[in-house]
């Protein structure tokens, strides 16, 4: 049985940024409710923390796009 290959990378420079970032958002929004869940942290005092990575993600868009 031989081994899947991944999936080639997007040839666009933006593209992988662009490809990254739903799943980052995705991720923070689980671990900000997991820590409010667990009772460690408020979400309506970090939901900033998604604002702030969707900032992020748009600026390495832009950044990668030039």
């Amino acid at each position: 049985m031989s081994a899947a290959t991944p999936p080639p990378l997007p040839s666009r420079p933006g593209a992988l940024v662009r490809a990254l970032c739903g799943p980052l958002l995705l991720t923070t929004l689980g671990i900000l409710l997991a820590a409010d869940h667990m009772g460690r942290m408020s979400f309506g005092r970090t939901w900033p923390v998604l604002v702030i990575v969707f900032g992020a993600c748009k600026l390495a868009e832009y950044a990668g796009a030039r």
